[in-house]
């Protein structure tokens, strides 16, 4: 009963986003991002689209086992960008342990991820770490 009340919640607050222009630095949208990912106990990888302008298209989300990582499907990811027509891109990915400290895995498949888009002529945004301590923003901390 709690679960499907969230994800009703998550349903209006993302209903309220689509075609309106995203703030990666304002609190809503990370409030939304919170909303979706803290508290998980799998590893989850969110993709959230956005067009050109930076408004919001849609988002996919990719989860794990509770015994490993879970991984982003780039063919997948791409594919979905080209369909949606998408320019921008958002990663987010939670932290079930609770420390959004991103590990060097995270920071080098980031940058991985972000060369393929960009050779692709899409911009990776953002990679956030949602976990209950906080919100980690990669391109804040300078690591992407």
């Amino acid at each position: 009963m709690i679960v499907a009340a969230r994800d009703l919640a998550a349903v209006a607050l993302r209903e309220t986003l689509l075609g309106e222009p995203i703030s990666l630095t304002g609190s809503a949208f990370r409030q939304y991002l919170a909303s979706r990912l803290q508290g998980r106990r799998e590893e989850c990888v969110m993709v959230v689209f956005l067009t050109g302008e930076g408004l919001f298209i849609a988002e996919d989300i990719h989860v794990g086992t509770r015994q490993s990582t879970c991984e982003l499907p780039l063919r997948r990811t791409v594919r979905r960008a080209f369909d949606l027509d998408a320019r921008r891109l958002v990663l987010v990915h939670n932290h079930p342990s609770g420390d959004p400290t991103p590990s060097v895995e995270d920071v080098r498949s980031t940058r991985k991820f972000r060369q393929v888009m960009s050779a692709l002529e899409f911009a990776l945004d953002d990679h956030f770490i949602v976990a209950r301590s906080g919100i980690f923003s990669m391109s804040d901390n300078g690591l992407i």
